[in-house]
């Protein structure tokens, strides 16, 4: 009797005990009327009260499908009342998946879950982040408010999306041709040759991706426009062909015609207005001193006595290893034409009219003056001479090694327009409104004669001597076959009539137009250049 006793009085403690093992309370009041979930498992509305065993839960409580707030590791412990609140935010649809799976999805430091992930998350932007082993990536997603989001995200390739405009362009990646644009393209991990052209008018880029990149490439073909800093002529190369020399806005630029940017800025550190602007410029032989003419018109400067009332230049000489003036001096004098003398001592300047100042670079000083007697119209410094156009037709040749006049030659019948010279200095070419262009050696003996027919403006000769561009009168350059006499092309429509014109090579010219109307451009066998420019996002 004694044992059938205790065994009941120990089958009544063990579920006494049983009972009360281990549980706690959970108290939710607010918000009101909300649904509560605790791992996933609808248990009631609020306010709530409920017992739980001891341990960790995930609680969310929701307004509505997509208004709620989730609590994770919330601790219920014996004996104890855990009172919670909660205030739903909305939330949108996130899901998540990749190629493989398994990748681990964080936002920031914290982890979210692995793929295939889906799961309802704060509206707005989030930063995800995917790993699986040595591969990471990461992506930029947008929740909206019950709106499911979807993210795939390839972990094997990298995923390239290219769009260009004109979208008939051809793509070429790695040698082979790829399609049209748009299109979107799984490239290894590596570097990848890109090539993307439309007719005449391709450009090679080089691309770099990894494993779970997803990259948009945009290409957009412009035209060839140097910056909008108001450039003009007379424009040329710099003695080591290097630099496209022209004038602007604010002074004297040296262009990078590869990148279409200024490297170099000439300007007058003591006109910050820049009221005055240079009308032409001069380089020495080996490109040390650069000298640029800048007539005083508009009162930028305050002006000593024995000048006022004049005709005034400033005259600023650079030193291009330091790219500061050397000097910057006013002058009683209206120049147009200058020249850096062959022993880099002296500078010339060529007046409306008609005379040749000399001054020395080190001091400025004036050292001598020339009378020519004749109406200057144009000029060139070519290999140690500076060759005078004039009204009437005449060219005079100065030696800068000794400052004397060489030689005077009439040559056209008409006032001369413009004066180059060939690459290699032997040949001296002459245009004029006599509608005649020709071709000289350097002691002035014509070599060939051009009848163009027209009021000319401006002429260059190519490198190879090939071929001759001629500016003229109704706003077109043609530029002639000089073995056939033929126009190989002709450029139409300029805006303003080309005052300066310069070959960079056998099949690319550059057209300026003059301070008035500024403009320069570039062509390519006739056509305005266009460059492919790149984007990556």
């Amino acid at each position: 009797m004694k044992k059938a006793v205790a065994l009941f009085l120990f089958f009544v403690a063990a579920v006494f005990l049983t009972s009360c093992e281990g549980k706690g309370k959970l108290v939710i009041k607010e918000p009101p009327n909300a649904d509560v979930y605790i791992n996933g498992k609808h248990v009631g509305k609020t306010p709530l009260e409920i017992e739980l065993k001891e341990g960790k839960y995930t609680i969310e409580v929701a307004t509505s499908p997509f208004v709620l707030e989730r609590k994770k590791d919330v601790w219920i412990y014996f004996d104890h009342t855990t009172e919670l609140s909660f205030n739903p935010t909305p939330k949108g649809l996130l899901v998540i998946n990749t190629k493989p799976q398994g990748a681990t999805v964080l936002e920031g430091r914290n982890p979210l879950g692995k793929t295939p992930f889906k799961d309802k998350v704060d509206v707005g932007q989030h930063h995800i982040i995917l790993k699986l082993g040595a591969v990471g990536t990461s992506r930029v997603v947008t929740v909206e408010y019950g709106e499911k989001t979807e993210l795939f995200v390839n972990l094997e390739k990298a995923v390239v999306h290219f769009e260009a405009n004109p979208e008939d362009a051809f793509l070429y990646i790695d040698g082979k041709k790829i399609g049209r644009f748009p299109l979107t393209v799984e490239l290894d991990q590596g570097v990848h040759s890109i090539l993307v052209e439309k007719g005449q008018y391709r450009d090679r880029f080089v691309l770099r991706v990894k494993k779970g990149d997803e990259i948009t490439v945009n290409y957009e073909l412009h035209d060839v426009q140097l910056p909008p800093i108001q450039a003009y002529g007379p424009v040329n190369f710099t003695p080591d062909n290097k630099y496209l020399v022209t004038l602007g806005k604010a002074g004297i630029y040296f262009w990078d015609i590869k990148e279409f940017k200024p490297q170099i800025s000439l300007y007058d550190p003591k006109d910050v207005r820049n009221f005055d602007k240079f009308i032409n410029y001069a380089i020495s032989d080996d490109g040390h001193y650069v000298v640029g003419i800048k007539p005083i018109r508009r009162l930028a400067y305050a002006l000593p006595p024995e000048l006022k009332g004049k005709k005034v230049d400033k005259i600023l000489v650079w030193d291009m290893k330091t790219t500061f003036p050397v000097f910057s001096k006013m002058y009683p004098m209206e120049s147009f034409i200058t020249a850096v003398g062959k022993d880099k001592t002296k500078i010339y300047f060529v007046t409306r009219n008609g005379r040749i100042k000399v001054i020395e670079i080190k001091t400025g000083k004036e050292l001598d003056e020339k009378n020519i007697e004749k109406i200057p119209t144009s000029g060139k410094y070519i290999n140690g001479k500076l060759y005078i156009g004039t009204q009437d037709g005449a060219v005079i040749v100065l030696n800068t090694s000794d400052g004397s006049i060489e030689k005077i030659q009439k040559l056209h019948d008409g006032k001369i327009t413009d004066i180059e010279s060939s690459k290699d200095k032997k040949l001296v070419i002459t245009a004029s409104t006599d509608g005649n262009i020709k071709i000289n050696r350097s002691d002035l003996t014509t070599v060939k004669t051009l009848k163009i027919g027209s009021k000319i403006y401006s002429t260059n000769i190519s490198p190879k001597k090939e071929k001759l561009a001629v500016g003229k009168g109704d706003k077109t350059v043609d530029v002639i076959d000089l073995k056939t006499g033929k126009t190989v092309y002709s450029i139409k429509g300029l805006r303003s009539i080309p005052i300066s014109l310069v070959f960079a090579n056998e099949e690319v010219l550059i057209t300026a137009s003059s301070m008035e109307n500024p403009e320069i451009n570039i062509f390519r066998n006739g056509h305005l250049m266009k460059k492919w420019l790149q984007t990556i996002k």
